[in-house]
């Protein structure tokens, strides 16, 4: 048997907009709507927007990708011009 906490995020992050509100949650789980934020607070990918619960976004360091990016551009380009002549 799976923890609710863990159900929730999994039918949270099923949805379309990967967002539901607390009752539907308590619906879906069948517990109190009141338990719905205990399970939201255990739960390190959901948070609570006013009585909606929203699953988190992973976040892709932007700076990373764009440093990524320079790299193999100055690696296909501007190398072989500066050792070739």
């Amino acid at each position: 048997m799976m923890p609710l906490q863990v159900e929730l995020q999994r039918s949270v992050k099923a949805t379309k907009d990967e967002a539901m509100t607390v009752e539907q949650a308590a619906e879906l789980l069948k517990v109190p709507p009141e338990y719905i934020h205990t399970l939201v607070a255990r739960s390190d990918d959901l948070k609570m927007i006013g009585n909606t619960i929203i699953a988190k976004r992973d976040k892709t360091n932007i700076w990373l990708v764009g440093a990524c990016v320079a790299f193999i551009f100055c690696a296909i380009s501007v190398l072989p011009n500066l050792i070739g002549g």
